[in-house]
């Protein structure tokens, strides 16, 4: 594998590409350069002409069998047509993001703002979809809307998996009445749920449960995430482990407001046996099931009820937690997901001899 990255955190990630040697057969790591005012938002932030270079470079020395694009928005940087089967991988449906925006924007020019950005990368996308060879989404729910707009796209499903932490403690750990939200603050849906959930869910918890104490935990927070660290709310900045703040967690909350795919916080809080607060957006992709193990609400009155009847509750808690580890146990596992994503990569070189050199598309 030629592993290549437009990188928005290059220092970091340029630090960290020694880590694998002997994994690949070479790691290429690229500035993401920030410009122009003719593309969606996504393809604007992932802008940079030596990855191109060197993308072309690989294909035309023909050390290429196929190509992975993970997102839409990097597509770009490959040649038109390519002379590889091509394999895009959509984390999120993106537009279906901006689609949320728009409802959530404030006032004429903002909300006027957010429907151009979600027609254009509606656009973007679905152009995207049909260049590429093979398409891959992380749930069956995005699967489907992509065939709704495509009904002629071939895609797949390539789960994410859940079995990285390790084994969950058997007994629960939380003594204190502790509300958990991990997520990447780098990624600015989770920054709208850490201000949506301080600002009009936690006060309405602390009239219920006055000595409540919040802790936002992930990498990346900004200065304006930073700054709503006070007596009862903990920013933590990245952690070696978040399995440790999973454990101490009364409840774990994920207040998202915007999504798609499915989130890794919540597959993690699951597997770990915690009882969780989620909105509908929290919860995406996890099937009909989830609503009877995590507590769903989708305004702040609500959310902050459940998640004080929780912290007051022991009993009610973990007959949640006993749920939440059972629904868990039965989800997909990363030797399932590698196993999904490999069957897409032998399609793939299956199908190159199908193709002439330099013929391939969409299909």
């Amino acid at each position: 594998m030629h592993l290549c990255v437009v990188s928005k955190t290059y220092e970091e990630d340029l630090a960290a590409a020694d880590r694998l040697d002997g994994l690949c057969a070479s790691v290429a790591v690229f500035r993401a350069i920030t410009g122009g005012n003719d593309v969606p938002p996504q393809v604007r932030r992932h802008r940079c002409p030596e990855a191109s270079e060197h993308l072309r470079s690989l294909l035309d020395d023909g050390l290429v069998d196929l190509v992975h694009v993970e997102g839409f928005y990097l597509l770009g940087h490959l040649p038109e047509p390519s002379p590889v089967p091509v394999l895009l991988v959509e984390q999120n449906i993106e537009y279906t993001l901006w689609e949320q925006r728009v409802t959530l924007a404030e006032g004429a020019t903002n909300q006027r703002r957010a429907f151009l950005d979600f027609r254009e990368t509606r656009a973007y996308e679905l152009d995207a979809w049909q260049r590429v060879t093979l398409c891959a989404a992380v749930t069956d729910d995005d699967r489907r809307t992509m065939l709704q707009l495509a009904p002629q796209l071939n895609v797949r499903v390539v789960p994410d998996g859940v079995d990285h932490l390790g084994s969950s403690p058997l007994a629960p750990v939380a003594a204190q009445p502790e509300l958990v939200f991990i997520a990447n603050f780098a990624y600015q849906p989770n920054v709208d749920a850490a201000f949506w959930f301080c600002r009009e869910i936690l006060p309405r918890v602390r009239e219920r449960v006055p000595d409540v104490r919040a802790l936002l935990v992930g990498n990346g927070p900004p200065k304006k995430v930073q700054a709503l660290a006070c007596e009862r709310v903990c920013v933590t900045g990245r952690v070696r482990s978040v399995a440790p703040y999973l454990d101490r967690a009364a409840v774990v909350v994920s207040p998202l407001r915007v999504g798609g795919g499915i989130k890794v916080k919540v597959l993690e809080a699951l597997c770990r046996g915690k009882a969780i607060v989620s909105t509908g957006v929290g919860i995406q992709g996890l099937g009909s099931g989830a609503s009877d193990c995590i507590a769903v609400a989708d305004d702040a009155a609500t959310f902050a009820q459940s998640c004080s009847s929780l912290l007051r509750d022991p009993a009610a808690r973990r007959k949640l937690e006993h749920r939440a580890r059972t629904f868990g146990a039965a989800l997909p596992t990363w030797d399932e997901a590698a196993e999904s994503l490999a069957a897409c990569y032998r399609e793939l070189v299956g199908a190159r001899q199908a193709f002439p050199l330099g013929s391939v598309g969409g299909r």
